[in-house]
């Protein structure tokens, strides 16, 4: 790990060398702090930027390449809203629903009654739904309420503690978008922690997260350099 430019105080992002054939194994920590500017370079609010890097990095945790499929979303992403009717959850226009938007609102969601803790409720048309799955799990412990999570071909059940199943998670982490329903559930047998490793960056996606995070610096100069830094002596 080495910094874009040492102690230069105008740039203050973290740059990660790529090796070629080797893939890059980062601390959630780092995973969360790379993917946060990465979605805010990627033109997001910093609020959302900060539930992206968290849910990248909790996928990481539990084994799946979170950065990736974010980084997959970062590249389709554009602003919007949520229409919610009849417990249908759609965009307001003709796109794909972000997961990290979808994510936020649902926790703001759990304790209403138009919640899917309440009764199922339909999201339609769901990007990278994997980057979804980290909200509901935080949702699901503070409610102490499971939930289930259905699409076409899967399901997975989000415990409101210990590990989910791997098998359900690999599965979704291969869909990109889909239509999905949540449901409560009675909670499953809780999965034990099986001491899985950060799932490591290839070396494309972690370029191209640096390319989209360095947009939130701002370039070195002469002029920058000079306005830098104390304007007096702090020496006692």
């Amino acid at each position: 790990m080495t910094m874009a430019e040492a102690h230069d105080p105008t740039s203050s992002a973290t740059s990660y060398l790529p090796h070629a054939a080797t893939p890059t194994l980062l601390s959630r920590n780092e995973i969360e702090t790379l993917c946060l500017k990465a979605a805010r370079g990627a033109g997001m609010s910093w609020g959302l930027a900060e539930e992206a890097g968290f849910a990248a990095g909790w996928l990481a945790a539990s084994g799946i390449d979170g950065a990736g499929a974010l980084l997959d979303h970062l590249q389709h992403w554009a602003s919007g809203a949520i229409l919610v009717r009849d417990r249908h959850w759609t965009a307001t226009a003709d796109a794909t629903l972000s997961p990290i938007l979808l994510g936020a609102t649902l926790d703001d969601h759990a304790a209403l009654a138009a919640g899917p803790w309440s009764a199922p409720i339909t999201i339609v048309a769901a990007h990278q739904p994997i980057l979804l799955v980290p909200f509901l799990a935080r949702a699901a412990k503070v409610c102490a309420k499971p939930l289930a999570l259905t699409w076409p071909g899967g399901s997975l059940v989000i415990p409101t503690g210990g590990d989910m199943d791997a098998t359900g998670m690999t599965a979704l982490s291969r869909v990109e978008v889909t239509t999905l329903t949540l449901s409560p559930a009675s909670d499953g047998p809780q999965c034990e922690a099986t001491g899985r490793t950060t799932a490591p960056l290839s070396a494309a996606t972690l370029e191209k997260l640096n390319t989209l995070a360095l947009r939130t610096t701002v370039p070195a100069s002469d002029a920058s350099r000079r306005g830098a830094g104390a304007a007096t002596s702090d020496n006692d």
